[in-house]
């Protein structure tokens, strides 16, 4: 028997060690890879199975096993598929990014043959990331069909070996050497445990059409005490081979959508909705994904998962991080999504963005705004406590969904003057008055708040509905949603009142002008506090109130943002309305006439009181509180 060393092509051992040490993100990969490897090896023997007659079968109770040797710190990875003979082993793992695989597909398409089989190794690269945890990378294999068996070997330093073996069965076994265990790496998996290996096929090779098998050794304990334990070994099957996406909606049932829910959310409540469908043409994939009944508690941390929804090619899972999959707003969403021909980048931990990526993230959300509709007006009940969680990442959809934004909002719910529970736009707009042209809403740091804000006096004193917004994207949503059935949206906390007409108007700014003198004094008493002072018509109740200018960002929005550390400039200054008609501000006319000093006082109270009624932070807490203090004890 002759044994024949080689050298790998091509300046290979720099390349090799780019593979080794730089392509792949995660070690625990390589495992991924031979799998998905040994799964085109099975593929490749049924569908030969299929017309060459020397197969005919061999095709039998197709698997893959891993054997562990804890001693020896060996693991292998077999399979009984098609194998290789000689040149192609030295063709598939002589030459660095020659992929058999690639040259299988290439042939059977250059054939014209019909149902070619899905394949999943495309690079010739994969193999190699066996050496990020081996010391040497054995492969022994024999054709099917074929009497002999080869041996490949390498220590991943530039050369390999290929000698004759003998292989008493078809297929591939991939033994690896196991490098030593790095003590002072916390991230160090010993690929020798059976929870290791678990977990890693789990995560990557868990719906994998055939079942990835290994002895372990079980312990039962004695009945009796003092007797002997008894050990014995059992084959164990680490993938579930399930992948539910692959079959017909109609061939599922409620109980496995939900257990299948269960397995990829990591929880126990049932998902609210499955959103379950097939593409063919231009972009072909399949996507299963469920709307949840509860928010992940990291739903809303920036630092939180941007997708819940997994990427698979060919039921080999390539990402659960793929921003472009999914658009962020609808990252509360879990599922996986399978496609056979996105192009991926050489390690397939990155999926290039394309025209087909597109697509499905479009079609995806679509059917979510569909089912998010029909949850709305056919499930009512389930559909809110779904909001009291979620409602506010649906809410960014109105924002960053420019095109279907008008139907999202069909299924949003709001809080309104009309009562204690939820509100549709379309239930607003059919409640609404003659003549009330504006869909009205106002917008604050929480509910109780707003409830009790100055600015809905007038409206309500009208019989005029607002919505109450008090979740941190409602303000960012109303700069993009500006109608909804050709009705405007109106915050009725920013600037000019539209409760007056004409005459009404008129007879406001009539006052102001005759009290020009007393508002300036106002604004001389506060100071910087405010842009402006003014008289009010949206007052009844409240001597006061803050009004945001036309555009700008609301003072709780502000500050959340600064706290952030985003820049938002210099502080933005608002007016301040005074109602003509009140008690404290007809006072207000005479103490400026009879004590300046008490009127300075009664202005900045006044400007505290406002701020405290919308629930704004005082800048001088002690101060005011001293005010205060003075004018009781006055």
């Amino acid at each position: 028997m002759t044994t024949r060393t080689h050298e790998f092509q091509a300046e290979a051992s720099q390349l090799l060690d780019l593979v080794i040490h730089s392509l792949y993100s995660h070690e625990e990969v390589f495992l991924r890879e031979l799998v998905s490897n040994a799964s085109d090896a099975l593929d490749k023997l049924r569908f030969g199975a299929l017309t060459d007659d020397g197969l005919k079968g061999l095709d039998q109770d197709l698997a893959i096993r891993f054997e562990v040797d804890q001693a020896a710190r060996t693991l292998a990875v077999i399979d009984n598929g098609i194998g290789m003979d000689e040149a192609e082993l030295m063709a598939n793992l002589g030459s660095i990014a020659s992929s058999g695989t690639r040259r299988f597909l290439d042939e059977l398409a250059a054939s014209k043959k019909a149902d070619v089989p899905e394949l999943i190794g495309r690079f010739g690269v994969g193999f190699y990331a066996a050496f990020m945890v081996a010391d040497e990378v054995v492969v022994t294999t024999r054709k099917a069909g074929t009497e002999a068996g080869w041996r490949w070997s390498s220590k991943g330093d530039g050369s390999y070996t290929i000698e004759e073996a003998d292989v008493p069965t078809h297929g591939t076994r991939v033994e690896l050497k196991l490098s030593a265990l790095d003590g002072e790496r916390e991230d160090t998996k010993d690929f020798t445990q059976e929870w290791v290996l678990r977990e890693t096929v789990r995560r990557y090779s868990d719906f994998v059409e055939y079942p990835i098998q290994m002895e372990v050794e079980r312990v039962d304990r004695a009945e009796e005490e003092g007797g002997e334990d008894t050990v014995r070994t059992e084959t164990i099957t680490l993938n579930s081979m399930r992948p539910l996406w692959t079959k017909p909606r109609s061939e599922v049932s409620t109980e496995e959508y939900a257990e299948f829910f269960k397995h990829l959310a990591h929880e126990w409540r049932d998902p609210l909705e499955t959103i379950h469908f097939k593409a063919e043409g231009t972009a072909e994939y399949s996507a299963l994904l469920f709307v949840p009944s509860a928010a992940r508690m990291n739903l809303f941390d920036p630092e939180g998962p941007k997708s819940g929804v997994q990427l698979y090619v060919r039921r080999v899972f390539i990402s659960d991080s793929v921003e472009d999959l999914v658009p962020v707003w609808l990252r509360f969403l879990v599922g996986v999504v399978d496609s056979s021909d996105l192009p991926l980048n050489v390690s397939r931990e990155t999926l290039q963005y394309t025209k087909q990526l597109g697509q499905i993230r479009k079609r995806i959300t679509r059917k979510a705004v569909d089912t998010f509709k029909k949850l709305c007006s056919e499930r009512r009940e389930d559909w809110e406590g779904f909001w009291k969680e979620l409602g506010p990442a649906v809410k960014e959809g109105l924002y960053f969904e420019t095109d279907l934004a008008a139907e999202l909002a069909e299924a949003c719910l709001f809080r309104s003057t009309n009562g204690d529970g939820f509100t549709t736009l379309d239930e607003y707009l059919a409640r609404r008055p003659e003549g009330q042209e504006s869909i009205y809403v106002i917008t604050g740091p929480d509910a109780a708040s707003i409830e009790h804000s100055a600015h809905l006096e007038a409206y309500r004193a009208k019989g005029y509905e607002v919505l109450l917004l008090s979740d941190h994207v409602d303000e960012f949503w109303l700069t993009k949603l500006n109608a909804f059935r050709d009705v405007p949206l109106r915050a009725i906390h920013k600037g000019e009142s539209d409760l007056s007409d004409d005459g009404a108007k008129e007879e406001l700014a009539k006052k102001e002008e005759e009290s020009r003198d007393l508002l300036d004094a106002v604004g001389t008493a506060i100071g910087d506090g405010v842009s402006g002072v003014g008289f009010s018509s949206r007052l009844v109740d409240s001597p006061a109130v803050l009004v945001v200018e036309e555009g700008a960002a609301a003072p709780h929005v502000e500050r959340a943002m600064r706290a952030s550390g985003q820049g938002m400039g210099p502080e933005q200054k608002r007016r301040l309305e005074l109602n003509p008609e009140h008690a404290v501000v007809k006072k207000l006319g005479a103490l400026r006439e009879q004590d300046p000093a008490r009127f300075d006082r009664h202005c900045q109270v006044l400007l505290g009181q406002a701020l405290l009624a919308e629930g704004s932070p005082l800048p001088d807490a002690a101060g005011f509180t001293k005010l205060v203090t003075e004018l009781l004890a006055e």
